[in-house]
């Protein structure tokens, strides 16, 4: 397998991926107001933060040369780190 950077233009593409990611992470987050999140805006900001944190990995960590092993090590991994931390927020509201 031949090991490749990203091209500029990807990583700018990727950029502003993760900037549009990051304002659905506010807008979803309602990150200027004190209400309280439902348990529907927590998925969505785990499925955000994960999205997120995979563009990262993928084309900036260049992850998407690594194995399929590893991409889904990585992808599981995080998978459930959030899962955990979505399901702590969720049983705390109960």
């Amino acid at each position: 397998m031949k090991f490749t950077n990203p091209s500029p233009k990807t990583l700018f593409f990727c950029w502003l991926a993760l900037m549009a990611l990051t304002i659905g992470t506010m807008l979803s987050g309602h990150a200027t107001s004190d209400i309280a999140l439902s348990g529907l805006l927590i998925l969505a900001l785990g499925l955000i933060t994960w999205v997120k944190a995979m563009v990262i990995l993928r084309y900036y960590l260049n992850l998407r040369t690594a194995s399929r092993g590893w991409n889904r090590a990585f992808s599981s991994y995080l998978f459930v780190v959030l899962g955990i931390i979505m399901t702590i927020f969720i049983v705390g509201k109960l």
